[in-house]
């Protein structure tokens, strides 16, 4: 995958998550308070000539507290965390993707090394700063219900990595296991054809000794 393909991807999963937690936020004050905001949008325009522009805003903007306190906020918390996966997804495709040119870095290059160089570590920085911004508006500017949904997260992505990780060093031991096994049986396949071959020769010499003594014996008589 293109490295603008993936940091595309990044940058969208993070404003949806941005986005949906404001949103969150959003229900979690307008749910129970529907009237209480009606009347503090009209009591902005109390005793004011209101123009057909200004009143099409009050309405439209009623609709729309309308419709968020109709929203699930369970379903919003869902959607928040598929973001944040496909968000943390990209990340670690870009680190891949890095990975394998810092890996390639000895091969003929068609750009600038030192370009190449500045501008993996211009988007590890934006990574790091979206990183940085949704932890701390998940924690601190909304409801707790979305902090414990980010450490859960962080708690449950740290446990698969650990899980991956280890199911990758035992699947590089199963390799050592298999590529130490198909040499030892490679070596006794091998001592095997020399010990007959030894045999094989040892009997050829039998073979030639009987009847160099079977010669002799025939000649003295």
């Amino acid at each position: 995958m293109p490295i603008g393909t993936a940091l595309f991807a990044a940058t969208t999963a993070f404003q949806l998550v941005k986005d949906g937690c404001a949103l969150y936020k959003e229900i979690k004050g307008v749910a129970g308070n529907v009237k209480q905001i009606y009347d503090e949008i009209n009591g902005q325009f109390a005793g004011k000539k209101v123009s057909k522009a200004q009143a099409d805003e009050i309405t439209k903007e009623k609709k729309r507290v309308e419709t968020v306190s109709k929203a699930d906020p369970t379903e919003v918390m869902f959607t928040i965390g598929d973001n944040l996966g496909a968000m943390f997804d990209a990340f670690d495709t870009l680190e891949a993707i890095f990975w394998q040119q810092e890996r390639d870095a000895k091969k003929v290059q068609t750009g600038s090394l030192k370009r190449l160089a500045l501008k993996r570590i211009l988007i590890r920085n934006k990574l790091q700063a979206m990183h940085a911004e949704i932890k701390h508006v998940m924690i601190y500017e909304s409801p707790p219900e979305l902090g414990s949904l980010w450490s859960d997260f962080e708690a449950m992505r740290g446990k698969i990595e650990a899980e991956q990780k280890t199911a990758r060093e035992d699947v590089r031991d199963a390799k050592r296991q298999e590529a130490l096994m198909l040499e030892i049986r490679n070596r006794a396949i091998d001592a095997g054809v020399a010990v007959a071959a030894l045999l094989f020769l040892g009997w050829i010499m039998w073979q030639i000794k009987i009847q160099t003594v079977a010669r002799a014996s025939f000649w003295l008589t």
